[in-house]
């Protein structure tokens, strides 16, 4: 992920609903973005599976696409250190995985990620 991606999704995380450009660009009033800029981020956000389109909002006579990060931000520093490649190795993430739940004594985690497979 660039600088410029993390920028949008720290605005996404935070904001907690899903967001449009124009409302990211209004958001980042420290940043020089345009609007064609930011639709670019989401576009490679979007390519990337890290965001979805969250929901849809009238403007005037059209419909604005809101944005809604896919990973939660624990999710995403948990993940940071891996390669792509080592993202798409099973054994690894079986692996990553093991240890979380080594880490955790929680029954509730254990329950969510059987359900999530």
């Amino acid at each position: 992920m660039t600088k410029s991606e993390k920028q949008v999704m720290e605005l996404l995380w935070q904001a907690e609903r899903p967001l449009s450009c124009t409302e990211i660009v209004e958001m980042s009033p420290d940043k020089t973005w345009k609007d064609s800029y930011v639709h670019s981020l989401i576009k490679s956000l979007l390519k990337k599976g890290i965001v979805t389109i969250g929901a849809f909002e009238l403007v005037s006579r059209s419909y604005a696409r809101k944005f809604a990060p896919m990973v939660s931000y624990d999710e995403y520093v948990l993940l940071s250190d891996y390669t792509e490649d080592q993202l798409n190795d099973t054994d690894r993430m079986i692996g990553l995985i093991r240890k979380i739940l080594e880490l955790s004594d929680t029954e509730e985690l254990k329950k969510r990620l059987k359900t999530m497979v």
